[in-house]
């Protein structure tokens, strides 16, 4: 399905959108199959509409995870992080774990690193804070 969109001073903007029935696709009882979508064009693979729509749905989801708001990002490790721990008195200070055993105390108000510690030769896998001198 097509569509415009127009508003005052703006160009105009083509929409895209997917649109499918849940009748057809229901089953009446549990034994019944899924129906699996075939093109009869024999140009085209038959399973092509029901790749087009997997497509269609994975973008959409990874449109929704990169979408904004974005607030940040907190750049310090070399490796990936394996675990967090956060204060629940003081919701400005939470502490990270990394694959390549650095701990590191962050600021998110600054969001700066206040100091880190080469903790592990290998991966941190756990981390607690204590609520006694934050």
């Amino acid at each position: 399905v097509h569509g415009e969109y127009s508003a005052k001073n703006l160009q105009m903007v083509k929409i895209k959108t997917l649109a499918r029935s849940e009748k057809d696709y229901d089953r009446e009882t549990k034994m019944d199959i899924f129906k699996v979508q075939r093109n009869p064009n024999p140009n085209l693979h038959p399973f092509q509409k029901a790749r087009e729509y997997q497509r269609a749905l994975t973008s959409v989801k990874i449109e929704k995870i990169f979408a904004k708001p974005f607030v940040g990002v907190l750049t310090g490790h070399s490796d990936g992080i394996s675990c967090l721990a956060k204060n629940s008195k003081n919701l400005v200070n939470f502490i990270s774990g990394s694959f390549d055993g650095e701990i590191k105390f962050w600021d998110i108000s600054q969001r700066k690193s206040l100091f880190s510690i080469n903790a592990h030769p290998q991966h941190v896998k756990g981390l607690t804070l204590s609520l006694i001198h934050i």
